[in-house]
């Protein structure tokens, strides 16, 4: 039976990084908004420093939207948010977004990229070569791309689980060693007890899967298939507490923080436009 520690070199020789940021990262109180930032840019830079490439996949465009309507109008609507509103939300919330990144990955001089798609842009060869010539271009020139789906045009966000299958769309596009999902628990509990290593990922494990428990749309569920649908590849998955200081420093650093998903049998490979179709679109129900 396979330990986690038995994975740890190969994590901290990750290359190749996917960062997934929840809306509940980037919502709520400032204070503690700017917390996370401040930790967050201090991690990437240090990833950064030691020869990785990152990319970041960011929920959070709606939630800032709601917050720039209701500084507005004194209020939000009521209710259930139907799609246009949603979809309005996110064209008001990206640009904020965009910016409060900004200002924090300036200071310590990583400059970003903004890169919105869908799955129309992964229906045709050329559509899917180009996007990932474009990470590849970034990358190379010591950018950081920022990644989230065009939510005001588009309604996959919606449905696959606030980005959580995005960014493992993302890792299988880059051919990425690690996908790293920051929620707001110590990783996957079981009876209260955290697990810290799966090698696959069975219907009981699913079942055990909780949904959404604050402003996103995911919940355990979405993160849990989203590392199952990249252990075809080789592609290893941690799901740790964005909450904790320096989590992202912390999951290289400490073979016990948060649960990793990852099963050596599968070599790395990259998927091509077709796979990525089949594979990431014909997904479960909660």
């Amino acid at each position: 039976m396979k330990t986690r520690k038995e994975f740890l070199n190969s994590i901290q020789k990750a290359k190749l990084i996917v960062v997934k940021i929840g809306s509940a990262r980037v919502s709520g109180e400032e204070s503690k908004i700017n917390d996370f930032l401040y930790d967050l840019v201090g991690d990437i830079r240090t990833l950064r420093d030691q020869g990785k490439e990152v990319i970041l996949v960011s929920s959070g465009a709606i939630a800032q939207g709601k917050k720039l309507l209701g500084e507005k109008n004194g209020n939000v609507p009521n209710g259930k948010t139907t799609l246009a509103e949603k979809q309005a939300f996110a064209a008001m919330g990206q640009n904020k977004l965009l910016n409060l990144y900004e200002s924090f990955f300036s200071r310590v001089n990583i400059p970003m990229a903004q890169i919105l798609f869908g799955r129309k842009d992964l229906n045709e060869e050329k559509s899917f070569t180009n996007l990932k010539q474009t990470f590849r271009q970034l990358l190379d020139w010591g950018i950081l791309p920022i990644v989230n789906e065009n939510d005001s045009v588009s309604t996959e966000e919606i449905n696959l689980g606030d980005n959580d299958i995005l960014s493992a769309i993302v890792a299988s596009i880059v051919g990425a060693d690690l996908l790293l999902i920051l929620t707001g628990v110590d990783g996957f509990l079981k009876e209260n007890t955290k697990i810290d290593l799966f090698t696959e990922i069975t219907r009981e494990t699913e079942s055990l899967a909780t949904g959404p428990s604050g402003p996103g749309t995911g919940g355990m569920f979405t993160k849990i298939n989203a590392a199952k649908l990249l252990l075809p590849y080789g592609i290893k998955t941690g799901i740790v507490n964005g909450e904790k200081k320096h989590a992202i420093s912390q999951f290289f650093e400490t073979e016990s923080f948060g649960t990793l998903i990852a099963d050596s049998a599968f070599p790395h490979r990259i998927p091509n436009a077709s796979e990525i179709q089949s594979h990431f679109f014909s997904l479960p129900s909660e």
